[in-house]
């Protein structure tokens, strides 16, 4: 015991052990600074993590040392390792954040393969804040030289076994006690129990590292259960919306026309945050578009997402309740009810279609799960027509390659298609300029290049929508198949951020980098033709929304699922914008300010949760189609 003391207290150990663990303290704390650089947070933010959240940070990233140091022997060695990886990580999860629009999180791990081919696709441009995040890295390399000379009594020198147990029984109580009086114990610094619809909620707040030990945990059951769940609340909330009226009449089962609904890759107005002064107009065709339903269908992320925004237009399940994962890579979908599921019960023939790799987001069983009949990649599309360089088959192509697939599909049948376009991904400066159809006047600095052909690309798009709307007109024409045809965008392009009027409200800005124009159009007479809100000059709804708007549309029946979402969006046509949701007169709003918006958004999380919560038992009646 009194060896022991001694050398606890010999100066050796104080300058060979102690200062140099100090050292590897403060090398952590520049680590959690990286991190919280990455992900855009703003001082405020920044100064409301202190005095816990920040040092919360700080020995989480420290836990990583201490991991290191357990294998590595050496304080310098374990801070230099770990000071590496929190500089790799920072790096990557800023341009996660840019060209993403949220941060790097766990679930992401399943999704490296379609990450790395969309990474591939942009310039990643190496601005301040990346110059910043790699000079941070200099002060713990000080710091490593600095402990490196503080050991150097310690070289050529082997630990005993007992001296490495100690080591590691050392290191992990103190990784152990960081994980349980941070996070897991009863009463943590961190609650919990804090993700909702925006990551940067907890992200910001409790910080990077925190939030991603929640995002982690939650991977586990990924689908939070609401306040007040219960089987029979989920009944109650459908019960209602039982007398929701319909705005279209339903039609008889020989009358249901064709369906086509399209996920169009970036196709978003920027126009809305921004003032282009465009020297082309690129959407006439869109806005001249007769016979149609317009407006925008907000998405839950900003700039990416797409599978997401998939998942939401499919299911109509909201992100909000699974705000840490990628749906597809994540979600049991065998069984899912879903737009093709509900198809399939009244008779529908259905087939999806993306005019490019079958694995990103494992899209291929992903849509075999979901129910899809048939399913067709990049080889299913022969024509092979690109913008310029652009590696991307247009939309016009794309649309002439899904009419052969659509006119394959069975005569006998009502046919629903569905497809996610690739014309518009990013990056947008893979073009020569003068091969710019549309050119922006207003000065966006380093992102000139990449607005005009991104708006060359929107200009493309619209064409093709007059093309498409063209041949269905022809078919009606010949054939006299009813069609109704829906798009959305699935999400605004990367950089709408750095060219946003930030004088805009934050809380509208995010909404409209969100919002993505749809249309709902028929080659026959549309009976709502024309129809916009009377108090949200952008037509707005939530993606959710836009499968039971387009199912009353063309006439189907109505199960109480979709009755629900109608009826709701009546009252609170956007619950998963910002301030947690938007009324109808565009006010959005916390929960708590109006009980009765509260309730209508209660009920359809209870509902949302009784179709997919594993704590739930589904009542297939509440999701299946009812003949009025």
């Amino acid at each position: 015991m009194q060896t022991l003391k001694k050398r606890i207290f010999s100066r050796a150990f104080v300058l060979e052990a102690v200062l140099p663990c100090l050292l590897a303290v403060a090398a952590a704390f520049v680590a959690r600074y990286q991190l919280e650089l990455s992900d855009g947070v703003t001082a405020d933010y920044l100064a409301g993590q202190w005095p816990l959240y920040a040092p919360l940070n700080a020995m989480t990233a420290f836990c990583l040392t201490l991991i290191l140091y357990i294998f590595l022997g050496r304080w310098s060695r374990a801070t230099l390792g770990s000071g590496i990886v929190f500089t790799i990580l920072s790096i990557v999860n800023y341009y996660t954040r840019d060209l993403h629009g949220s941060a790097l999180m766990p679930q992401d791990v399943l999704n490296i393969g379609t990450a790395a081919e969309v990474m591939g696709s942009y310039t990643l441009h190496i601005t301040s804040t990346v110059v910043t995040l790699a000079l941070l890295f200099l002060p713990v390399l000080a710091v490593f030289f600095l402990q490196r000379w503080l050991e150097r009594g310690l070289r050529g020198k082997k630990a005993s076994w007992a001296a490495r147990g100690v080591r590691a029984l050392c290191s992990a109580l103190c990784v152990a006690l960081v994980m349980y009086v941070g996070y897991f114990g009863p009463n943590p610094i961190k609650p919990k129990a804090t993700y909702g619809w925006a990551w940067q909620e907890t992200y910001y707040t409790y910080g990077y590292l925190a939030g991603t030990i929640e995002a982690a945990s939650l991977l586990v059951d990924p689908i939070l259960m609401p306040d007040g769940y219960t089987n029979d609340a989920a009944a109650d909330a459908a019960a209602r919306a039982q007398d929701y009226q319909r705005t279209a009449a339903e039609v008889e089962p020989q009358d249901y026309p064709d369906i086509v609904l399209i996920l169009s890759e970036t196709f978003y107005d920027p126009s809305l945050v921004t003032d282009l002064q465009a020297d082309t107009a690129y959407n006439t065709t869109l806005k001249s578009l007769e016979n149609s339903i317009q407006g925008h269908t907000v998405s839950p992320h900003v700039g990416g997402g797409t599978n997401s925004s998939e998942y939401e237009m499919l299911t109509s399940n909201s992100m909000m309740l699974m705000p840490s994962i990628t749906p597809f890579n994540w979600l049991n979908l065998h069984g899912a009810n879903s737009l093709v599921s509900y198809l399939e019960d009244l008779g529908y023939a259905t087939l999806a279609a993306h005019p490019y790799t079958n694995s990103n987001y494992r899209r291929d069983s992903a849509w075999l799960a979901l129910g899809f009949d048939e399913t067709h990649f990049e080889d299913d599309f022969p024509t092979k027509e690109y913008y310029g360089d652009r590696p991307y088959q247009t939309d016009s192509a794309t649309y002439r390659d899904l009419a052969a697939l659509y006119e394959a599909m069975p005569e006998d049948k009502p046919r629903f298609t569905f497809l996610v376009s690739i014309q518009s991904h990013g990056d947008y400066d893979m073009n020569a300029p003068e091969l710019d159809l549309v050119h922006a006047a207003a000065d966006y600095g380093d992102y000139d290049d990449e607005v005009d052909e991104y708006l060359s690309c929107m200009c493309l798009s619209d064409q093709a929508i007059g093309e498409l709307c063209d041949y269905f007109t022809q078919v009606y024409q010949e054939t006299g198949r009813r069609v109704i045809v829906c798009l959305a965008g699935d999400h605004a392009p990367s950089f709408i951020n750095h060219i946003a009027d930030q004088s805009i409200d934050q809380n509208e800005l995010q909404i409209l980098e969100r919002s993505t124009p749809y249309f709902i159009w028929a080659n026959y007479p549309l009976e709502n033709a024309g129809a916009a809100s009377a108090t949200d000059p952008y037509n707005r709804m939530d993606l959710c929304d836009l499968a039971p708007t387009l199912v009353e549309q063309a006439g189907l029946p109505l199960s109480p699922f979709y009755q629900y979402l109608l009826a709701m969006k009546q009252s609170v046509p956007l619950q998963t914008a910002g301030n947690d949701y938007m009324d109808a007169d565009g006010v959005t709003r916390r929960y708590g300010e109006d009980a009765e918006n509260d309730q209508w958004m209660s009920g359809y999380f209870y509902l949302e949760y009784n179709n997919i919560g594993t704590g739930a038992r589904r009542n297939d009646a509440l999701f299946a189609p009812q003949a009025g």
